[in-house]
């Protein structure tokens, strides 16, 4: 493991802690107001998703800060792992 292996799994913690601390709220907002149900066994994250754009776009006109905080973060998450994988395992193999 080399330094810019260390950059770049810091980089994806952050990202990921980002995404995490954003999806807080959103869960907050939908059980505080009874949109689903906190009791659900396996809930379908996606339904969750769905329920609050759908209801912060109504009561709103837009949709929620912390939706869009928590989708640029584990979008920036998953392009920095795939990316950095293609990078250092599979362009060296090619060359």
């Amino acid at each position: 493991m080399n330094t810019t292996d260390l950059i770049v799994l810091a980089t994806m913690a952050g990202t990921i802690a980002v995404a995490l601390g954003a999806f807080v709220p959103i869960t907050k907002y939908l059980f505080d107001r009874g949109l689903v149900d906190r009791n659900q066994q396996a809930p379908n994250i996606i339904d969750f998703y769905k329920t609050y754009v759908a209801h912060t776009r109504k009561t709103t006109g837009r949709i929620g800060t912390a939706f869009w905080v928590h989708a640029v973060s584990a979008g920036l998450f998953i392009v920095i792992g795939v990316g950095y994988t293609i990078f250092r395992f599979i362009l060296p193999r090619l060359g």
